[in-house]
């Protein structure tokens, strides 16, 4: 499933990019200062913070309804962090 949804409407390997981030963007004790006019746009570097979870939202709803519980609740563990 996320498969598919990475093949029609992301790229390969983007839920776990996409994980991954949120997870480094929330440990960041500068996260709190992020400000969409500056830095480069580049997930490893500089995250945006709303596609990140936009992208994290989609991969939820594209799993099945055990996997997506198991899914949310890693994200959230991450959210916590914010």
């Amino acid at each position: 499933m996320i498969a598919r949804l990475e093949r029609t409407r992301l790229h390969p390997g983007a839920a776990a990019e996409a994980l991954l981030a949120w997870a480094r963007f929330v440990r960041d004790p500068m996260h709190r200062l992020w400000d969409p006019r500056y830095g480069c746009g580049v997930p490893e570097c500089c995250p945006d913070p709303a596609e990140i979870r936009r992208v994290l939202h989609a991969v939820a709803h594209a799993l099945p309804p055990k996997d997506a519980r198991e899914f949310r609740a890693r994200v959230a563990k991450s959210t916590e962090l914010w």
